[in-house]
This record gives structure tokens, C-alpha cells and sequence, in this order.
């Protein structure tokens, strides 16, 4: 390492600036003698282990035997022997100088114990690869230690010659197996590490990705994709294909074995076939283990390389990993500001950011969590186990939980990670600076969930167009913050004064005039479309009027959900179930096409006041007077001051909504909900009396129909002239999506699987992210148990299982870890592949398939009762 930069690192272990001469001449003569001692250190345990067991079993590691040159017990020993004594007399000598050198410690430095550690840690950091080493090959020799022992246990069993031969056809097909497994192994670091091999990036020879446009270098990605997909099945067929010629010569080889005559003899079979079966699982261990070292040093040589080459966005390559989208004629950020965008995406928390706070701001955040946390522990130990809030043990707790939190924030982490901390967060500063002084922004977008790059005007030209399009907003002249926290202030100490809504109810909805701020809004990109048209969003957290929405969202949610749920899709789930239910009662026939319609704009097109009065009339038909003692009067006081004073700021305008509901306020989706009711009583009916499904989503319908073709757009048609508000957009057929479901007649045989939306990238939160592990681990389980849950058939699962494994790669999730999850969720079933975490039997995958359709979903949980 460069000395400049050495002393850099070394700045930022210790955190201590080394400004003097005499500091650095101490640090960096004591790293080297540190390092030195680490070195040997290691060399020794390795060569003692090396000692310990040739001594106890009789068998030298090959590279021993090359340097001796000799077989001979006694001689390879006294080698072993006088190099250890070397080895031993270098390590005092390195502790013996240190020992020196610790008494021209300067006295600017820090304790020298504390140096001492951090160095300590940061040659550990630098020696990765060296103990790496040494545990493999420390491990490989216990391993071949293990497999002769297991040979020679063989052996005194008088195996015939037919008997070796079928072990040894067993290990060479185990073998085969494993080179297979190997090529996988290191083809998914290749995606991990950003570097495909040349024949997926020459899928298309000669092709200039500058010239393409975005729908063609769409096209281009979603083939490398699929090319990659395709790929990992050819390799899981060649394992699965192996597995089952090592099962059948397995097989024959026990059918060989087995033949007991007596029970004594049956008793000594069943010991030859545990140790039969520890040989080859010992042999198949070991082999793993050497892939899995081969894999980390091809993992490490991966990195070096992608640090050592050009930028990534300067390739003439399109990136099967999930890509910011630049919609600009020039971008303002460079390659490494996009790269660090593409990779992390927006569900990227950058680490350790605390540790570039001073020490007075740490200890702000580590007060801010202490009081955070107990006002939530507290307070319950006091109303459900009725402890003193003095007591000995709150107080002892409180007292642990502030060490903790000190130890947690305030501890040293190496020179790697404090790098890392400040490299991110010069980027970041960087990106904000770029894009405000170019006059582009940066938004995440409303399917793909990635980055998205535009200009600032053509946003505001193209928000300018959608006011215009929907009449729904009106600017006003002044900031009406004050005027419409009046208003609810007014309107809740009236209803409270009349003893229409409780104490506790009125102390929810109220707001507080030093935490109260005007809503705003933004806009999110649709990529997707032509033209890249926007989605408005009002952030209404804290406007006055959030409380009541709030309120009258948990009023009257639940309601409806109770009233509403026999025609309300809930999940994915919730639609396998009644499809399923639909085909065993046998409705589903080879004619029957599958609908689904959705209502556009439905949120800014709602009428307030005959939403108010759908309201009304929902509440009456169901027999409610009065909801939670709230009565029905008083609930359109409410939803009328939410409705009418949707107001907000834009880019230092002001503005009040006139029709509909904002988009992000809790209550809009109720009052969706509800005016959806009324204009789908009609069409209900009809399909219920005709045994067929319908069901609805806020906005999205799905239903069967067995009719033709004609009398389903006839029905449609005319369920479109119900109000003025409502224009559907509808898809018919026999293969339709609804939520992420697709869903297939296949002549008469209902098919479903997941669906992944066009517009939709493989993204979901970075490995490298600091979210809490737990999230990672149910990233993982939550997609393989909709998978299994959605694919109606083996095959269907399997593509979707490489195509989780595939996403999961592009978001720097590491084979192992992907490979534990997955196994910890297929091995808790029966019949499962040894080497690999996947399901091959169709009646097995259809029993777990069963067992977890059988499982309540989250929001089932939720909505019960």
C-alpha cells in the first residue's frame, strides 16, 4: 500500500489526525511489527496443527511432504519440530521489540493499549485472504484425515470388488455433480460482482447501446435476463440429473448389501451402510468445502478487477442489474454518482453515518433513543404488569439500556467502514449539489421503484398539463395554514361541546399549532408510458386535517371490510382461493374468459358531496345510527372539512384541491372504497346469480364470465355509463394479471403464477444496506412463500425461484446467504436435494403448496375479527 494512503487509512482507524512526524514513525514502525507477528502467528497455528495431527494420525498435508521430500515419519517430524522452534523464536523476537518500542510512545497519542487494539484490527483486515487460507487448508486436512479413517472402517467389512467399484462410481458421480455446482457457484459471483462473462455480454454482437432507445435497450436487458435464467435451470437440470443416477446407484449398491440372514447380521449391515453413507457424505463435504474456498478467492479476485477497470456506465454493455433512468439530454451527475445510484437504489440506507456526527450530536441521538424507547417500554411494564415507574427495575434497565446505547454509538469501527462512511456521504452531497445547480431532479419512479432523472421544467410543464386535464385544483392567493386549522379547531371543540365525539376522540383528531405544516405536493415519473407522464402525491403528515382523516379511516375501514369482504380481494391469496374454489366446483370451462377493468383518476375524480352521501347511505343500509358513538352527522362534518380543505404548497404556490380525495391521505382510499359500493351493487348481483366470481381491489375488478364474448363488452358498456366520473379500462381473455397475479385458462385447467409488471425492475432492498438482518432473512422467505403460494404447478415455481435468486444477485445478496435462506425454507419438507435447496417431486411441491395456501395472510390476520 502507498504510504500516502496508508497513513490515511491509518488516520481514519485510529481517528487521530498523525500530524507529527514522531506519531508517524511510531505507527507505522509498530503496524509493521504487529503485522509481522500476525503473520507468523498464524504460520505457526497452522503448522502446529499440521504437527498435532500428523503426529496423532499418521498423515502429512502434500505441500509438507514436497518440502521434506521424504515420506519418513521421523524425519518429516523433526522438520515440523525445528520449524516450529523458528517460527516461535521470531514471534518473541517481534514481542520483544514491541515491548521496546512502547517506551517512545509519543504523548499526543491515545492510550497505547487502544492503538495497540486498533492496529491489531486493522492488520486483521489486511490479512483476510491469509486466514482464509489457513482454515481451509487446516480443515481440508481433518477432512482427508476423516475420509481414510472412514475408508479403513470400510475396509474391515470385507466389501467384495464389485462392492468398491459401486463406491467409487458413487464418488465420481458426486464429483461430476460438484464441478457442475462449481461453474454455478462462480457464474452467480460473476452477477454479483457486476461481471457477466463475454458470451452474455456479446448476446447481440456489434451493437452500439448509444444509438439505442430506451424501449430497445429494454428489450436487450430482459433477453440477458432471460438468457441468464436459462442458464442457472441448464445447471440445476445437470445437478438434479446427477442426484438421481447417485440415488440409483446408491440403491443398488444397499440392495447389494442388504441381505440379512440373522439379526446379528442385520445389526452389522446397518452399521456398514451408516459408515457407507459417512464416506460419501464425508467425501461430498469436503469437495463443497474446497468449492466454497475456491469461491471466496474468485470473489476477491472479482472485486480487485471491477476496482482496478473502467466504469461500469462507460461500458458499451446494457447491465442486466436494475438501472437509473436518465431522461436528459445531459446528465449532470459523472459514472460514479449513476453507478452509485443504480447500485444502491432508493431503498439504500448508507451505514455508520453517526460516526461522521461530532461527539455532541451523537450523544443528541443517544439521548433521542433512550427517551424514545422508554416512552414506549415504560409505560406498558406500568399498565400490564403494574410495576412502579421508580422502581428497582425500570431503573436498572433504563440504566443498562443508556450503556448500551453509548457502546453502540460511540464505538470505533474500522478504517474500511469509516472510508466507506465518508466516501457515500461525499457522493450524496455531491449528487444534491449537481442536480440543484443543473436544474434536474431526482425521483423515484411509480412501478420500477429505481431512480428516475429529469428536468425540472419539463416536470412543470408536465404537472402544468395535468392540472389543466383533471380541473381539479385552483391556486389561491395566500397561505390558508392558519385559516384551515381554525377550521378544524372550531369544528372539533363544536362536535366535542355537543358531546357528538368523545374525550379521547377529540384529543386524537386535534391538532397541534407548533407541529402543524401545510401539505405539499410532488410528482412521481411513470417511465413506463409514453412521454414519461407524472402521478401526484400530496404529503399531508402533518396538516391539520390529518388526525380526522386518520380517525375516520380507522371508523370506518373496519366497517367496511366487514360489510364489504365477501366481494373485496384482499390478496393475491385471497384470488388463488376463490379461483380454486371456482374450478373444483366446476365453473371453470374452456370458454371461460377472465376480466379485469380498472377505474382511472378515481381518487381525484370523486365527487364530495355525493361521496359524502354514498357515505350516508352505506351507514343507514347497515343499520348504523352512530359509529363508535359518533353519529352519522357528525362523520360528514368531518369527511366534508377533509375533503374541502385539501390544500398544499408547489413550488411556492399554494393550492386547494376542488374535486376528489388527495392521494396519500388515509381517508381517500375509505371513501374510494365506499363509492366503489354503490356503483358496483348492480353488476355484483348479476355475477353472483350466475355462480361466477367478482371481486374488487379499491379500483381494480376481476370477475369470470362464462357468456360470450359480445355480452361481456355489452355489460361493460354499460356498467361505464353508470356515472360521469367512472371510465373503465379493461383487459378480457384467457390469460389476465390482477394484483400480481397471473392467472391462465388453459383449456379449462386454471393456471397461476406470479406476475412481474412490465414496467417492474428486479429491485428490492440492497444486501448492503443498513436495515436490521431480519429484513433480509424476510426478503427472502416472503418471496419464495408467495411463490410457492402463486405457481400452480413445479416448473412454474422453479422458473420463479431462479428468477427470486436472479434479483436477488443483482441487489448484492451473496450465493451463501441466498443459498441458507432458501434452504432453511425447502429443507423443512421431506425429499428435498442434499445439494441444492430445491423441490424436484410435483405431488411433494403440491403438498406444501397446499399446507401454506391453508395459512392465513398477513392481511387476513388483520382483517379478522
Amino acid at each position: 500500500m502507498p504510504r500516502k494512503l496508508l497513513l490515511h487509512s491509518l488516520r481514519l482507524q485510529l481517528k487521530h489526525p498523525l500530524k507529527r512526524k514522531k506519531e508517524r514513525h511510531f505507527i507505522v514502525e509498530r503496524l509493521q511489527l504487529l503485522d509481522q507477528q500476525f503473520y507468523l502467528d498464524h504460520i505457526r497455528c497452522l503448522y502446529q496443527s499440521y504437527f498435532d495431527q500428523g503426529l496423532k494420525f499418521h498423515m502429512w498435508p502434500d505441500d509438507i511432504l514436497k518440502i521434506a521430500q521424504t515420506t519418513e515419519r521421523s524425519v518429516i517430524q523433526k522438520y515440523l519440530e525445528e520449524y516450529l522452534i523458528l517460527l516461535r523464536d521470531k514471534i518473541s523476537q517481534c514481542t520483544t521489540e514491541l515491548a521496546t518500542q512502547s517506551s517512545s510512545c509519543p504523548l499526543t497519542l491515545s492510550l497505547l493499549d487502544f492503538v495497540d487494539s486498533r492496529l491489531h484490527e486493522f492488520v486483521r483486515l489486511h490479512h483476510i485472504d491469509l486466514m482464509r487460507t489457513i482454515r481451509f487448508r487446516i480443515n481440508k486436512l481433518k477432512d482427508e484425515i476423516h475420509e481414510k479413517q472412514l475408508f479403513q472402517h470400510l475396509s474391515y467389512y470385507y466389501l467384495n470388488n464389485d462392492q468398491f467399484k459401486a463406491i467409487s462410481r458413487l464418488t465420481t458421480i458426486r464429483k461430476k455433480q460438484l464441478q457442475v455446482f462449481e461453474e454455478q457457484t462462480l457464474l452467480e459471483q460473476q452477477i454479483l460482482c457486476h461481471r457477466l462473462p463475454e458470451s452474455f455480454d456479446s448476446v447481440l454482437p456489434n451493437l452500439d447501446v448509444k444509438k439505442l432507445s430506451k424501449k430497445h435497450c429494454k428489450m436487450v436487458q430482459e433477453l440477458k435476463r432471460l438468457t441468464l435464467n436459462l442458464e442457472l435451470q441448464r445447471y440445476e437440470e445437470d445437478i438434479h440429473r446427477y442426484e438421481q443416477l447417485y440415488q440409483e446407484e446408491f440403491n443398488k449398491l444397499q440392495q447389494q448389501i442388504l441381505n440379512p440372514t440373522s439379526s446379528d447380521y442385520k445389526h452389522q449391515i446397518d452399521i456398514l451402510m451408516y459408515t457407507v453413507e459417512s464416506y460419501l457424505n464425508n467425501y461430498k463435504h469436503r469437495l463443497l468445502r474446497q468449492i466454497r474456498h475456491r469461491e471466496a478467492c474468485f470473489h476477491t479476485n472479482l472485486i480487485r478487477q471491477r476496482r482496478r477497470r473502467q466504469s461500469l456506465m462507460a461500458d458499451n454493455n446494457i447491465q442486466v442489474h436494475p438501472q437509473i433512468i436518465v431522461d436528459v439530454p445531459k446528465v449532470a451527475l459523472n459514472d460514479a454518482q449513476l453507478q452509485f445510484l443504480s447500485q444502491n437504489g432508493p431503498s439504500y440506507i448508507r451505514p455508520n453515518q453517526s460516526y461522521l456526527h461530532c461527539d455532541q450530536q451523537q450523544q443528541k441521538q443517544v439521548d433521542r433513543e433512550f427517551n424514545k424507547t422508554l416512552d414506549v417500554i415504560v409505560p406498558y411494564l406500568v399498565r400490564v404488569y403494574h410495576m412502579s415507574p421508580t422502581s428497582t427495575i425500570i431503573s436498572r434497565f433504563s440504566h443498562q439500556l443508556a450503556t448500551y446505547l453509548c457502546e453502540q454509538y460511540m464505538a470505533p469501527i474500522s478504517y474500511l467502514h469509516a472510508h466507506r462512511a465518508r466516501q457515500e456521504r461525499k457522493l450524496t452531497q455531491s449528487i444534491r449539489y449537481r442536480l440543484k445547480k443543473s436544474n434536474q431532479v431526482l425521483r423515484v419512479t411509480d412501478k420500477s421503484g429505481i431512480f428516475h432523472i429529469g428536468d425540472v421544467n419539463d416536470y412543470e410543464q408536465k404537472a402544468e398539463a395535468y392540472r389543466e386535464k383533471t380541473k381539479a385544483y385552483i391556486e389561491l392567493e395566500n397561505d390558508p395554514l392558519c385559516v384551515v386549522f381554525d377550521k378544524v379547531v372550531n369544528l372539533l371543540n363544536d362536535l366535542r361541546s355537543k358531546k357528538h365525539i368523545l374525550a379521547w376522540q377529540f384529543d386524537k383528531m386535534m391538532p397541534k399549532r407548533e407541529n402543524a405544516q401545510l401539505a405539499y405536493l410532488y410528482f412521481v415519473p411513470k417511465p413506463h408510458k409514453e412521454g414519461t407522464p407524472l402521478r401526484p402525491i400530496v404529503s399531508s403528515m402533518h396538516m391539520p386535517t390529518t388526525g380526522i382523516s386518520k380517525f375516520l379511516d380507522r371508523l370506518l375501514r373496519l366497517l367496511f371490510d366487514q360489510h364489504a369482504r365477501p366481494t373485496t380481494i384482499i390478496d393475491g391469496v385471497d384470488l388463488i382461493r376463490r379461483l380454486q374454489a371456482y374450478t373444483t366446483n366446476g365453473y371453470l370451462k374452456p370458454t371461460t374468459y377472465l376480466c379485469t377493468f380498472n377505474i382511472t383518476d378515481v381518487y381525484t375524480m370523486l365527487p364530495p358531496e355525493e361521496s359524502l352521501d354514498i357515505l350516508t347511505e352505506f351507514l343507514l343500509e347497515h343499520g348504523y345510527t352512530k359509529v363508535n358513538a359518533v353519529p352519522i352527522d357528525a362523520i360528514r362534518k368531518l369527511a366534508r372539512l377533509v375533503l374541502t380543505e385539501n390544500v398544499f404548497a408547489y413550488e411556492k404556490r399554494f393550492y386547494r384541491q376542488v374535486g376528489g380525495g388527495a392521494m396519500g391521505s388515509a381517508f381517500t382510499l375509505t371513501l374510494a372504497n365506499i363509492f366503489m359500493w354503490k356503483w358496483k351493487k348492480r353488476l355484483v348481483q348479476k355475477q353472483l346469480n350466475a355462480n361466477e366470481i367478482y371481486g374488487r381491489y379499491i379500483d381494480d375488478i376481476f370477475f369470470t364470465s362464462n357468456q360470450p364474448l359480445e355480452k361481456i363488452n355489452e355489460m361493460l358498456d354499460h356498467a361505464n355509463d353508470f356515472h360521469p366520473n367512472i371510465k373503465l379500462v379493461r383487459q378480457i381473455g384467457k390469460n389476465v394479471s390482477f394484483l400480481d397475479v397471473l392467472i391462465e385458462n388453459d383449456h379449462g385447467t386454471l393456471k397461476t403464477s406470479v406476475y412481474h409488471k412490465e414496467a417492474a425492475e428486479p429491485y428490492t432492498v440492497p444486501f448492503n444496506s443498513d436495515h436490521p438482518h431480519h429484513t433480509f432473512r424476510n426478503t427472502i422467505d416472503t418471496a419464495l412463500l408467495r411463490a410457492v403460494r402463486y405457481s400452480s404447478t413445479l416448473s412454474i415455481f422453479q422458473k420463479e425461484q431462479r428468477t427470486i435468486k436472479l434479483m436477488l444477485l443483482y441487489n448484492n445478496y451473496t450465493p451463501r446467504f441466498i443459498y441458507s435462506r432458501s434452504h432453511n425454507f425447502i429443507t423443512s419438507y421431506p425429499k428435498t436435494s442434499n445439494i441444492q435447496p430445491f423441490i424436484h417431486d410435483e405431488n411433494e411441491f403440491r403438498a406444501i403448496r397446499h399446507k401454506m395456501l391453508n395459512i392465513p395472510t398477513i392481511l387476513e390476520y388483520r382483517m379478522a375479527p
